[in-house]
């Protein structure tokens, strides 16, 4: 009792494929070092440091150059310094205590 099974369509491929010509991965990690948690990481290491009683002395890095200044606390996305000046927290690629 063998019966016939039907046969199987399939599509011929005409053309050349090229599934992954799009994709790139590489190991930058100058741009994964710079990423938004490791720098709250940061401040937040920095404000919960036993030195930091009231300020701390610190040198920010943003886009347009470098800072160096004391801060007193965090508000929101801003960083409030000694003098009274608000720093965008979205704005800073690096920061480091001296």
């Amino acid at each position: 009792m063998k019966k016939d099974l039907p046969s199987v369509y399939a599509n011929p491929i005409n053309k050349e494929i090229k599934n992954n010509s799009s994709v790139y991965y590489g190991k930058n990690e100058e741009i994964r070092g710079m990423s938004k948690e490791n720098i709250m990481e940061k401040i937040n290491h920095i404000f919960a440091s036993i030195h930091h009683v009231y300020k701390s002395n610190v040198l920010i890095y943003t886009k347009s150059g470098q800072i160096k200044t004391t801060i007193v606390g965090k508000s929101g996305n801003y960083l409030l310094t000694l003098n009274g000046d608000k720093i965008n927290i979205l704005d800073i690629t690096d920061i480091e205590r001296i």
